[in-house]
């Protein structure tokens, strides 16, 4: 299987004839294409332009239309809050979340709400509890 090649063996490529090497020894001496060219013209043609970015993935778009708006109010206030809320503009409110704060003196009161009717909210709390303190008014968040 395993042979053994001594150096006396070398082995032997044939020699091209004679019509092939003149034919070799034209080629060297003639011009090629790009040759003709002045060196500017001819980087210009070997760059490569760079790919253009396609995504065909569209980004996703969120638009926020629930908001978190709160409010903070003293315990006694609460339910007449929650009629004000519920009895003028309950159609407007996604839901609401009472917590009790400071030893249930005050309480925290978040509601979810879009944004078009923040204003009407404010406007109607404000003329019905005018000692509510209203705090952030943020986006709700996707989960």
């Amino acid at each position: 299987m395993n042979h053994n090649i001594s150096s006396a063996s070398a082995i032997a490529f044939p020699v091209p004839p004679d019509e092939f090497s003149a034919e070799l020894q034209s080629c060297k001496h003639e011009k090629f294409l790009f040759e003709d060219t002045p060196a500017a013209a001819r980087s210009k043609t070997a760059e490569i332009a760079p790919l253009p970015h396609i995504s065909y993935r569209s980004k996703p778009r969120v638009e926020q239309n629930d908001f978190i708006m709160r409010i903070t109010v003293d315990a006694a206030a609460v339910t007449e809050l929650r009629h004000v809320i519920v009895g003028t503009c309950g159609e407007l409110v996604n839901y609401m979340r009472v917590k009790p704060v400071d030893h249930a003196t005050k309480m925290k009161v978040w509601l979810c709400l879009s944004k078009s009717s923040v204003d009407t909210i404010i406007r109607n709390v404000m003329r019905a509890l005018p000692q509510a303190e209203f705090g952030k008014i943020t986006p709700l968040l996707p989960v």
